[in-house]
């Protein structure tokens, strides 16, 4: 057997489904975001921490193009209807607002029928692209080395539509024309990134990072509706799978995971350290999800002030108890088993590079202790 594969084989006599194509029994990736400046440096701590699924690096501290936030306007940008990647908003007011509008749907539209010249402009920006662009430069020149897959991701359109106003300050997730812009913008980077990646012969995982979704059902945003969240979150899954890719959501707040489980996403990626109560409740749901094949990623390594206090064995009994409460719940525990991944419970973009090594290499110590 070769040796990249041990771990993840079926056991006999059972054969579990999973999006992915294998069982990726605790498989380990990055949720994106990383502390350094350097794309070198990142990459060193991805290829080194998380091998069998590494990510490209989101480098938030290259500047606002890089930034989560940021990074995927580009379309909206280069077409007028938004401004400025550093405090973005989209610019209603402006007298030719309706020509600019066109542009950008002149632009959508040209890259959905196939036009790859249009769909480049959905891609990152140069500054926004390094460590995307330094991620594919290292596949081409080393391979894929011991990858089984490789990870994308995306901003998604319920926390970019809360972040991103007109010039009244105004959510633009309520406005429905510019909501529409931003979610077709989003699902066409979405078919861009995946295509790239695809290009290197393995499964792509691309995910959605909408920690926005906290607030569905909140009274603070009465007006935000699952069935038309579910709908949004679908027009991008559909271009990640369009393109032969697997779509997975990241969130890492409490909120209402049958959002994510009614929806087309394949890999649910939860705070499992922080909000752990909010997946046990619905464990008749979360067997469901993963009886069609759905594939839970555990946040279990947490990115804030407990972490220095855990160790690998702290975090490996906490899984384990977690899972077994689950499977009191009703839960297959070994198809659960099978179809888990493991990463941080959030990016580490903000933190010191220190901390994020820390991270990193509890999540690889972790990954062996399962193994």
């Amino acid at each position: 057997m070769d040796s990249k594969w041990r771990g993840i084989v079926p056991e006999q006599g059972f054969e579990p489904k999973s999006a992915l194509g294998f069982p990726p029994r605790f498989l380990t990736t990055g949720v994106g975001s990383v502390p350094f400046a350097r794309t070198e440096e990142a990459l060193r701590l991805i290829r080194q921490s998380v091998p069998r699924a590494p990510h490209w690096p989101q480098l938030p501290k290259m500047g606002a193009e890089s930034a989560f936030i940021g990074q995927y306007l580009r379309a909206l940008i280069e077409s007028g209807v938004m401004a400025d990647y550093a405090r973005p908003r989209f610019q209603a007011e402006a007298g030719d607002w309706a020509e600019r509008m066109a542009r950008f749907y002149e632009l959508y539209l040209a890259a959905e029928a196939g036009d790859n010249a249009a769909l480049e402009h959905f891609g990152f920006s140069g500054q926004g692209g390094e460590g995307f662009e330094g991620f594919c430069r290292d596949i081409e020149e080393h391979g894929t080395r011991e990858a089984l897959l490789l990870k994308g991701q995306l901003s998604g359109p319920v926390t970019l539509g809360l972040q991103i106003t007109d010039e009244n300050r105004r959510a633009s997730y309520y406005d429905d024309s510019q909501r529409e812009m931003l979610v077709r913008s989003i699902a066409m980077h979405a078919r861009w990134q995946t295509k790239r990646l695809k290009a290197y012969g393995l499964p792509v995982l691309m995910s959605v990072d909408d920690p926005g979704l906290y607030a569905v059902g909140a009274s603070t945003h009465v007006t935000l509706e699952k069935g038309r969240i579910i709908d949004d979150l679908n027009s991008i899954a559909g271009e990640i799978m369009g393109q032969g890719g697997i779509p997975g959501a990241h969130v890492c707040a409490g909120m209402d995971w049958t959002i994510l489980f009614d929806s087309m996403i394949e890999v649910v990626n939860f705070d499992a350290y922080e909000y752990m109560t909010g997946m046990l409740v619905l464990a008749e749901e979360l067997e469901r999800f993963l009886t069609r094949g759905g594939v839970l990623a555990w946040g279990i390594i947490p990115t804030g002030d407990a972490l220095r206090k855990e160790s690998v064995g702290s975090l490996r009994r906490r899984l384990e108890e977690n899972i077994g409460e689950l499977g009191r719940r009703g839960v297959n525990e070994e198809r659960l088993r099978a179809q888990s991944m493991l990463t941080p419970s959030c990016g580490t973009g903000t933190l010191s590079p220190e901390e994020a090594e820390r991270i990193y290499g509890l999540l690889k110590e972790l990954e062996k202790e399962l193994a």
